[in-house]
């Protein structure tokens, strides 16, 4: 009797437990591990959704226009010489770097002490000739056994011959100074980029110019669909500016496949892909290496109009409020002219964005809508024809 009273008691104290302790393991950090607000109650949202048209995306990297990597000359023993200072903007024909041939530098040093020696000898004639005629003007005239005009025309020839040994000096100095120092100029206008880090491997310095566009890439599907001079919108991957340009180049040809790359040129499960540039209309914002989208719009070009209390700033950055899927993410955007309570937008909507106009309370960038919310409130006009 004594043990069935332990064992009933054992029982009742493990149901005890479960009823407890087993809520509270399983779902006692639900709230703690979630970082999104979930909006739940009735917010009342108004709506307005960009209209859904066909897009082609383009992704890219911002390049130089120009751009020039200067590498060491392994020829040269000599460190060369730079002429220019980091950052600097130089123009065309400005002299970047120069090297010194030592070798050239050797044979100039040695025509210089040719030199040297020659004005010694040049001068020693000169001593000879005065004493001669010195010896010439003491002599009696029965002891003279030469003339003077013999002793000038003797010493005048051995001057000249020196003097042409002198003037071959200086001929070869003069192109050998041609050869000394080996000068790289620049071939465009850009700015200087000297490395910090002085290896083997590294440039003398790199000239890239002021002018940068979006080298992308497009697929044999949406190749037909583009064209030159067609406007695109762009954003920056990493910080979401915005700025519109236009194509300004497609190339007709896709780049060699190389067959170490393994690629598949059977057709089956991949498509060729054509380099495509684009201009840009601002450089506001963007460097040179940045990742870019470019969206194209296909069909009507209607500029978007929306409702002018969608459109919010912070930090000098107009941007409007999207419903993601449920999702609030913010969408940075340029605007253009203001119409009667809208404003155009130049660049930074998607085809088919839910763009938040209002709200009875106030929704921010993370929170989560559920989806019986998305579609209350009444949607705002579309944008005018």
């Amino acid at each position: 009797m004594k043990k069935r009273t332990m064992i009933i008691v054992g029982v009742i104290a493990v149901v005890c437990i479960g009823i407890f302790v087993l809520p509270s393991l399983l779902g006692g950090n639900k709230e703690a591990g979630s970082e999104k607000k979930t909006v739940s109650e009735d917010l009342g949202i108004e709506y307005f959704d960009v209209p859904d048209i066909e897009q082609v995306y383009i992704n890219g990297v911002i390049q130089p226009e120009q751009a020039e990597a200067f590498a060491k000359d392994s020829k040269m023993t000599s460190t060369p010489e730079i002429k220019v200072k980091n950052g600097d903007v130089v123009e065309p024909e400005t002299e970047l770097f120069t090297y010194e041939d030592k070798e050239v530098t050797k044979e100039i040093e040695a025509q210089n002490n040719t030199l040297s020696k020659l004005a010694t000898k040049k001068q020693n004639i000169y001593n000879k000739w005065n004493r001669a005629i010195d010896n010439f003007n003491k002599a009696k005239e029965e002891e003279r056994n030469t003339t003077g005009a013999a002793i000038n025309e003797q010493h005048q020839a051995e001057i000249d011959g020196v003097d042409e040994e002198i003037l071959f000096s200086n001929e070869t100095i003069a192109d050998l100074t041609t050869k000394q120092f080996i000068s790289t100029k620049a071939k465009f206008k850009g700015r200087v980029s000297i490395p910090e880090v002085k290896d083997e491997n590294a440039p003398v310095l790199r000239l890239t110019s002021d002018g940068l566009y979006v080298a992308g890439k497009v697929n044999e599907k949406d190749l037909m669909k583009i064209a030159v001079d067609q406007k695109a919108n762009l954003s920056v991957v990493s910080s979401g500016t915005t700025v519109t340009g236009k194509i300004s180049y497609i190339d007709d040809n896709p780049p060699e496949a190389k067959a170490d790359q393994g690629e598949n040129t059977s057709g089956e499960g991949t498509m060729s892909t054509y380099n495509v540039k684009l201009a840009l209309d601002s450089l506001e914002g963007i460097k040179n290496g940045y990742h870019m989208q470019a969206t194209i719009n296909i069909g009507d070009n209607k500029p978007i109009e929306v409702p002018k209390k969608a459109i919010h700033e912070q930090d000098g950055k107009k941007y409007v409020l999207v419903n993601d899927f449920g999702s609030v993410i913010r969408r940075d955007v340029q605007v253009g002219e203001e119409k009667e309570g809208s404003m155009v937008i130049n660049s930074g909507l998607e085809s088919a964005d839910r763009i938040i106009v209002s709200s009875k309370k106030d929704v921010k960038e993370g929170d989560l809508i559920e989806e019986d919310n998305q579609g209350s409130g009444e949607a705002a006009p579309a944008a005018k024809e």
